[in-house]
């Protein structure tokens, strides 16, 4: 792999990964993470991915970060 975007035949390989693990049954909700290939060994990290339930909010406005420690301080006053 040169640096960090990784090869057709890693891609290729997680794609593989990815399918072995929904047949098996402990690893199941599991997926491939970063894939190392060297000369004599394949290194797989897994990862179980979460979903973090949350709340997005467009205030279309711009916020000078002095002011809030400001407002921060004399609220704790």
């Amino acid at each position: 792999m040169s640096g960090n975007i990784p090869s057709r035949t890693t891609i290729e390989l997680r794609r593989v990964l990815n399918e072995l693990l929904r047949r098996v049954e402990g690893a199941r909700g599991k997926q491939v993470g970063e894939v190392y290939l060297g000369s004599d060994v394949i290194v797989a990290r897994l990862r179980r991915p979460k979903i973090i339930e949350a709340k997005w909010e467009d205030l279309d406005r711009t916020v000078d970060l002095l002011d809030l420690i400001d407002e921060h301080q004399q609220a704790r006053q």
